[in-house]
């Protein structure tokens, strides 16, 4: 679709800029775009079915502006407020894991955090019968609290993500949907599935979900490597 690839492109023109002028987040920038492409296929098969209007009802197909999207939007969420502050990565000084080897500690808690995302979102979709959409707003905002209830020092870096996280995403979808392509917004969202009420031709929904996420995707790198920032 072609207003969706525009969102991603631009969403991706801000994430090449932020990797050009940032140098000193740049690998965590990477990092996280990675896990947000390797995450895109897995999110994308619970939302098609009730979130995305597919004509012939059966789970779209995968395409290069999903993947996109996703490794665009994640790595923006996880250094955006670094950026926006002027804030950067510092050893932690706090209590210290006791690891061998930090990297296998890093990648193991990284794929439990990710899987309690997805678990409880599937859980309750299947058990409380809640929109997809809504199932995985519920589920990153367990993995943000939990993130900030173990490290409050990353409260203000989780809500300012988030809220720039939304405006970006709202700024792109606003533009490439409601004011270049207001058709495809019949087309593109289940509004039987979703919220009715729009905020500039967007449905309240996707900027939740962009708001969360960035919520949880700012400080996660930094509470899973125990680093703080200065």
């Amino acid at each position: 679709m072609q207003s969706f690839l525009l969102t991603s492109l631009f969403l991706f023109l801000v994430w090449l800029l932020l990797a050009f002028f940032s140098q000193k987040t740049r690998r965590e920038q990477i990092i996280m775009s990675f896990v947000g492409l390797v995450l895109a296929p897995g999110i994308l098969v619970i939302v098609a079915n009730d979130y995305r209007n597919i004509i012939s009802d059966s789970i779209a197909g995968i395409g290069i502006e999903d993947l996109l999207f996703s490794f665009s939007l994640f790595g923006i969420a996880a250094v955006i407020y670094q950026i926006a502050v002027g804030q950067h990565t510092h050893k932690f000084r706090g209590v210290r894991y006791k690891m061998t080897h930090p990297a296998f500690h890093w990648y193991v808690h990284l794929i439990i955090i990710l899987g309690l995302w997805m678990f409880t979102s599937l859980l309750l979709i299947e058990i409380f019968e809640l929109a997809s959409i809504r199932a995985l707003i519920v589920g990153v905002f367990v993995v943000g609290i939990h993130t900030i209830a173990d490290r409050k020092d990353l409260l203000l870096d989780a809500l300012l993500s988030g809220f720039l996280t939304a405006v970006l995403v709202f700024l792109s979808e606003q533009i490439f949907f409601a004011r270049l392509f207001p058709d495809v917004v019949e087309n593109f969202w289940r509004f039987d599935q979703i919220n009715l009420f729009l905020i500039g031709g967007v449905p309240v929904e996707e900027l939740i979900w962009a708001a969360i996420a960035g919520f949880t995707i700012g400080p996660l790198y930094e509470w899973l490597k125990r680093y703080q920032l200065k």
